[in-house]
Formats: structure tokens, sequence, C-alpha cells
């Protein structure tokens, strides 16, 4: 009799210490299951601030530019070849949309190829300026000055510079900041009319306007000065 109890006494007693170390080690793998969703969480939220700081960075990538930082724009010689194979064209209309940020380019007739990546005058988390062409084939190309703010949203769009034509007429506009407030811009306009006896008539309207530069809206014009000037070819 005394050895059946001893034996209980002994199967109790192992039982209680087998039940207390199974109790401790829930609680450690309970601790250790907290501790592996808690470092799966902040790897997660790590992992979301990279992603987002990463597509900041893409939306403007400085590969895709020729030149930054410049005070004059001039696009006249477009024609000779000197811009047109050196410069990197669009590829999607998404990215046009990103950067115009018009419903006009959502169109049918919007080529992205038309569009040239020109400069970068500002590449801060704060505020972000680029240049961007747009081209017609069928006439003129256009020298955007573009201006986004710190959450990329676009805050003015202004033409700064442009060339182009159309049968006996053409244009040039070109221009330059003199400070950090004023861009002067120059545009020539000429056309070329056939006279009744046989000669030509070329017209020429110059046009020099000084601008008020702003960062959040288009600029003001402060000043314009007209001239006009005609040659003839009397045959």
């Amino acid at each position: 009799m005394k050895k059946i109890l001893t034996y209980i006494l002994i199967f109790l007693t192992f039982s209680c210490a087998e039940k207390k170390k199974e109790s401790k080690s829930d609680i450690e793998i309970e601790k250790n299951e907290k501790a592996l969703i808690k470092t799966d969480s902040t790897e997660l939220k790590a992992k979301q601030i990279i992603e987002i700081e990463k597509s900041d960075s893409l939306f403007i990538d400085p590969n895709d530019f020729k030149y930054s930082n410049l005070n004059e724009f001039d696009l006249r010689g477009w024609y000779h070849g000197k811009f047109v194979d050196s410069l990197k064209s669009f590829s999607s209309k998404e990215k046009l949309i990103a950067y115009f940020q018009n419903e006009r380019l959502k169109g049918e007739n919007i080529y992205p190829a038309n569009y040239q990546y020109f400069s970068i005058q500002k590449n801060d988390k704060s505020e972000k300026i680029i240049t961007i062409i747009e081209g017609d084939e069928s006439c003129c190309q256009d020298l955007h000055y573009l201006i986004y703010n710190s959450e990329n949203k676009l805050l003015s769009d202004n033409i700064v510079a442009g060339t182009g034509g159309d049968g006996m007429w053409s244009y040039d506009q070109y221009g330059k900041f003199v400070n950090n407030s004023t861009y002067i811009l120059t545009r020539i306009d000429m056309e070329e009319i056939e006279l009744e006896n046989g000669g030509t008539e070329i017209q020429i309207d110059s046009v020099i306007t000084n601008y008020r530069f702003y960062k959040n809206k288009p600029f003001k014009k402060l000043t314009e000065k007209k001239f006009k000037k005609t040659l003839k070819d009397n045959k």
C-alpha cells in the first residue's frame, strides 16, 4: 500500500512539473510569435517608406534630359539638326500626362514621339522645374517651362522658346532670365508674299516682351515692344 501511494505521489509530482514546463513553453512561444509579428510589421512599414521615396525620386529621371540649369532658351537650330538627333523622345502617353497634367494629352492625335525631354532646371524635394519640347510634325516646336511643388503637382506651364513654320510663314522665339523674376522673350515672325509683278515681299514682325516670372501661375506681361520691317525683291 505504501508503495502504491509512493508511486502516485511521484506520478503527480512529475505531472505538475511537466505542466509547468508546458505552460512556460507556451508563454515563450506566444512571446516569440508577438515578436515576429512586431518585426514583420516594422519591416513592412520600412519597405513601404522605401517604395514611396523611390517612387517620388522617379518622377524626374535626370538621365532623360540633356541639359541642366539653363538661363537662355533657344530652338533656332532645330531644323539644322542641332537638337532633334540628340534629345530623348517620350515613349508613353502616361508619362506625358504625368508631366503636363492636362486632359488634352489624352486625345487620339497626341503622339509621345513628338515630345522631347530638354532640361532640368531644379530637382529638389520642395520644388521641381523641367523643360519639355512639344512638337508638331506639320508646323512647330514649343518649349514648355514646367514647375511642380513637393507633391509633384503642376503649378505653372509657360512657353519660353519655339520655332517652326508652314508654307511661306515661319517664326522663332527665344529668351533668357535676366534675374530671378524677369524673363525676356523675343519673337520674330516672317512671311513671304508673292507680288503681282512676279517679285516677292518679306514681312518681318518682331516683338520683345518682358515677363514677370511666377512659380505658381503663368508669366505676367510687363512691357512689350513691337517692330515691323518689309523687304521687297522686285523682278
